[in-house]
């Protein structure tokens, strides 16, 4: 088969050969990950007070709230720190009441930035804790921009689940401009 009448996938134009390499090429990077790295049951457990995050998805979240939401910026160390809590336990939220297809995916992108020798040649970040708010950026902006759909995806994911947990807490309405909800209608509906 010569390359013109290969069969072309999406907009991109690439072979469907090309895409199914990417996938594969993922699939064994996480089982050779996971090999070479171990996981431990406590590895695969989540954070206790959670019901889908582990303790690296905690640390993702975390470095990825003040690179996403700039609006974070605007509030102090202390205040910055209590949000990105909240941050997190709607981003737990969302996941575990996620369908159980979908929670795999996800699980399976969190698990591979989770291995230090796989995220470094994915992303260029060591630690999630040490990488500053330029350098997930970058990342970030080189997944969301990448050929690749299966990058296209995950960082689309990443910056969506980031970017609504802030905007669904109450302290995000005023930069929004948002004025809360109703009074008489928030009382009909929890009362």
């Amino acid at each position: 088969m010569n390359a013109e009448s290969e069969p072309r996938s999406g907009a991109a134009g690439l072979p469907r050969r090309d895409f199914l390499k990417v996938g594969v090429g993922f699939s064994i990077a996480l089982t050779l990950g996971t090999a070479i790295v171990g996981c431990s049951d406590a590895a695969k457990a989540p954070v206790q007070g959670f019901a889908f995050l582990h303790p690296g998805d905690v640390e993702l979240f975390s470095a990825l709230a003040p690179a996403v939401v700039v609006e974070l910026a605007n509030f102090d160390e202390a205040q910055r720190r209590q949000i990105v809590g909240e941050m997190l336990g709607v981003i737990d939220g969302t996941l575990a009441a996620m369908d159980m297809g979908s929670q795999k995916e996800v699980r399976k992108l969190l698990d591979l930035l989770a291995i230090a020798p796989l995220r470094y040649v994915l992303t260029g970040v060591g630690a999630w804790n040490e990488a500053g708010v330029e350098k997930i950026q970058a990342f970030l902006e080189r997944w969301r921009g990448s050929r690749f759909g299966t990058l296209n995806a995950g960082g689309n994911v990443l910056v969506k689940l980031s970017a609504t947990s802030f905007y669904l807490l109450p302290v995000s309405w005023p930069s929004t401009g948002y004025p809360g909800p109703l009074a008489y209608a928030f009382n009909a509906i929890n009362s």
